[in-house]
């Protein structure tokens, strides 16, 4: 229902002031005043109430599921369905929390039966699952003398995925190679990712690239290394979700980062011809199957993306309850567990699994690294090494590691039961921290 502005109010009140005076002075044109200041109210109520109804939005975001620190664009068809112009529209898009501005856009009007699209970027979003409420379109009228608001649109559901990277090799699991990417082209091949087989002749239209040529001289015909894929169970990805071991602020906290990893390295093993299942540990644990193709990436990313880390038992309970509930999962496929968590409990509990024949390994994102006294600090792949090796920047080598005595001591005990760890740090790079190569080195990336 359309409402005076406190301008209206005025308004009318001065419509009242001039129609009492009137009376009083008996001056019938005060009387004139009085009505003109009336129906100039009464104009504006109408005008807003033909045409602010009629006035149809429709609300999108470009693109459609965008990626964590997008800035997305959100666009806003106006039309005018009224065979009157409409008046000023102010709309405002509440964007419950995705990021730290909601949207507010202005227009002067919109001509009858007209259209206008609006288009701003907004700011930095953040990683989750959002319902946007409904966009309020208030319009006024051009005196300012009336305003009423209106619900313009549902309710929109919008899915921010998490920024991870695309590795061409996991430190975590040499033995894989990439099959593909997601654009359909051949991946590249990491080390250990196939056996040798055998030599045959070359068939014409066989790639050139896997050609032996010692063969080939001793024999004067073209041979071909056969390659045999290793045969490997799918993988295992835990993630982290206790409540108590959080630290940072959203979204630079130690779960993002930890949820970046995940997503890295599930991201790979799919396109490594690898199946996951995916273990969220939150409040209602959750178990999500992927499959090795664009679908499973896009449930990797999706499931993700409504993670929360709002669990309110310690990892090492959870570990405890699949070892009980799930132990399939641990006969057959090798396991990875990507933790804010990292005590000795904890420790206790992987190296048990580690002695019932669990393939094991174990990501680690430093907490401490994210506190206000270490927030310019960084970690090493390896612990207990020096933090920087020769070819790293210059501005980096001087820094020191945000891991405790006791971290480092209970990551040598994982080191030492067979079971590979990896730390990660906050502003670390994960194509470098978790690839099986490292950046502008010809040496292999060693995991603990």
């Amino acid at each position: 229902m359309p409402r005076p502005t406190v301008r209206g109010y005025a308004l009318l009140g001065l419509a009242l002031a001039t129609y009492l005076a009137g009376r009083v002075l008996g001056t019938w044109e005060l009387y004139l005043f009085a009505f003109a200041f009336l129906a100039a109210v009464v104009i504006s109520w109408l005008s807003v109430v033909t045409t602010s109804r009629r006035v149809k939005v429709t609300r999108t975001f470009t693109p459609e599921h965008p990626v964590a620190g997008d800035e997305p664009e959100a666009s806003f068809v106006l039309k005018n369905e009224s065979f009157l112009p409409a008046p000023e529209l102010t709309l405002r898009s509440p964007l419950a929390g995705m990021t730290k501005d909601d949207i507010e856009l202005q227009i002067d009007g919109l001509v009858p039966r007209g259209e206008r699209l609006l288009s701003t970027r907004t700011a930095r979003v953040k990683r989750g699952v959002y319902l946007l409420p409904a966009v309020e379109a208030v319009t006024e009228d051009h005196l300012g003398v009336t305003r009423v608001a209106h619900k313009k649109t549902t309710p929109l559901a919008v899915t921010v995925f998490p920024h991870i990277a695309d590795l061409d090799s996991c430190a975590l699991y040499p033995e894989l190679g990439l099959k593909h990417d997601w654009s359909g082209n051949r991946g590249i091949h990491t080390f250990g990712a196939s056996e040798f087989k055998g030599v045959r002749p070359h068939q014409p239209g066989e790639p050139l690239s896997r050609i032996d040529w010692k063969s080939t001289a001793k024999t004067g015909v073209l041979m071909l290394r056969e390659m045999e894929e290793p045969a490997g169970a799918d993988v295992t990805l835990l993630v982290d979700g206790t409540a108590r071991e959080l630290v940072g602020e959203p979204p630079d906290d130690n779960f993002e980062l930890a949820v970046r990893a995940a997503g890295s390295i599930g991201d790979f093993v799919l396109r490594s011809g690898r199946g996951v299942t995916l273990l969220c540990h939150e409040r209602n644990w959750r178990q999500i199957q992927l499959t090795a193709d664009g679908s499973g990436r896009r449930a990797l990313l999706q499931a993700l993306a409504e993670i929360r880390p709002d669990a309110p038992i310690p990892l090492d309970s959870g570990l405890r309850h699949l070892r009980t509930d799930g132990p399939h999962l641990l006969r057959t496929q090798s396991v990875t567990v990507v933790g804010i968590s990292l005590h000795e409990r904890l420790v206790r509990a992987l190296v048990r699994l580690r002695e019932d024949g669990v393939r094991l390994s174990f990501c680690y994102v430093v907490g401490g690294s994210f506190s206000a006294e270490s927030a310019d600090e960084v970690s090493t792949l390896l612990p207990f090494l020096p933090d920087k090796g020769a070819g790293d920047p210059p501005d980096a080598r001087h820094k020191t590691s945000a891991l405790s005595a006791e971290a480092r001591a209970l990551l040598l005990s994982l080191s030492s039961a067979g079971i590979p760890s990896l730390t990660l740090n906050r502003g670390d790079d994960l194509v470098r921290h978790l690839s099986l190569w490292r950046a502008g080195h010809g040496a292999r990336s060693a995991a603990l």
